[in-house]
């Protein structure tokens, strides 16, 4: 029996962008999946586009918020409802090749892997793509801790380039912090890769993240400043249990650094 793979979207304001998501997840090559779309109480109309979507193919499944709670409510929402062996987030704006999913479960289940990733396409150039290059290889706990804190890379604290496996995620009751507006998707990564331990990166690019002109700069606002800081607070208390952590308190000590230095050039 192929392992059941949830992918969890959160769905708000994505009606110019939904059908694609959700028809590039629908022809995926691997069949044994569910697809949860979670309408974050959506003013657009995108939870009836999802419904639709639900209405077109079994395995799509909608979720529907009773009032507008943020992304991270809405993943969580998705974890409780998943019947998954694995579990892979998808953004609404963003799209996956036909082998996204196939790809995930073949690494995950012929490297035994905690957490598999993959290479992306970068639409819309405002950030970089990774190279499509035949590059695979284990990593180490400090390793994939490392390159989820640093700023920049082929791995980063995204959530979407990533194939997670449900067992963990139950065992440990992980789920988003609905406190945090910026970084609630690091912090995520950084706490599950403290409870997993074999890990395995392939650059093969199989995701399409869209990046749109109000992406070129980041908005940094008080209000954002005083977020992310408090973010990186608790992913400071995570990597305490990491025995890498003095390596690792250095590195967000240089974030925290730069953020610092950004807010001061935006007064």
């Amino acid at each position: 029996m192929q392992p059941l793979v949830t992918i969890i979207v959160p769905v708000y304001k994505a009606v110019d962008y939904l059908d694609r998501c959700v028809a590039s997840l629908c022809r995926q090559t691997y069949e044994n999946m569910e697809i949860l779309l979670v309408d974050d109480a959506s003013p657009d109309g995108s939870g009836t586009y999802a419904d639709f979507w639900a209405s077109a193919d079994g395995r799509v499944r909608v979720l529907h918020q009773p009032e507008n709670q943020g992304v991270s409510a809405a993943r969580n929402r998705g974890l409780d409802e998943a019947n998954g062996d694995y579990v892979c987030f998808v953004d609404s704006d963003d799209w996956c090749e036909p082998d996204y999913i196939s790809h995930f479960v073949t690494n995950m289940t012929e490297q035994k892997a905690d957490l598999a990733c993959c290479g992306y396409f970068a639409d819309g150039g405002l950030i970089k793509a990774t190279v499509n290059k035949p590059l695979s290889r284990h990593l180490t706990q400090g390793e994939m801790l490392q390159d989820i804190i640093k700023p920049g890379g082929d791995i980063r604290g995204f959530l979407w380039n990533k194939c997670y496996s449900m067992s963990i995620i139950r065992e440990r009751q992980l789920r988003f912090d609905t406190e945090l507006s910026v970084m609630e998707d690091q912090l995520f990564n950084v706490t599950y890769i403290r409870d997993a331990n074999v890990f395995w990166y392939d650059a093969y690019q199989t995701y399409h993240y869209v990046t749109h002109g109000t992406s070129a700069s980041h908005n940094l606002s008080a209000k954002t400043f005083a977020s992310e800081m408090a973010a990186l607070d608790k992913i400071s208390d995570v990597i305490q249990e990491s025995d890498l952590r003095l390596s690792l308190q250095k590195l967000l000590a240089s974030n925290r650094t730069s953020l610092n230095d950004a807010f001061k050039n935006k007064e």
